[in-house]
């Protein structure tokens, strides 16, 4: 297991503990938007790498094992300007 992993494998239960999104899908399903403990979780994992929005997201790409931790898929992850605001 990465440092990488670990570190999301810890901060993706607390951010779902502090946002209440515990049960919720991190993914917009039919419209919906993502959970906020995904945005947490990127957020954090942007931090934590120490890049920009743009290359934390391309990063995440290139990463499944990451992005399935936090309960997106590549094609799943917003785009900058979303993680951004």
């Amino acid at each position: 297991m990465t440092q990488i992993s670990r570190f999301t494998s810890e901060i993706v239960p607390i951010s779902q503990r502090v946002t209440g999104d515990g049960d919720e899908s991190a993914a917009p399903e039919g419209g919906g938007g993502f959970a906020d403990y995904a945005f947490v979780s990127l957020h954090c994992l942007r931090i934590y790498l120490d890049t920009s929005y743009r290359m934390t997201i391309d990063l995440l790409k290139e990463m499944p094992q990451i992005t399935g931790e936090i309960g997106l898929d590549a094609a799943d992850l917003p785009s900058p300007s979303t993680l951004c605001k």
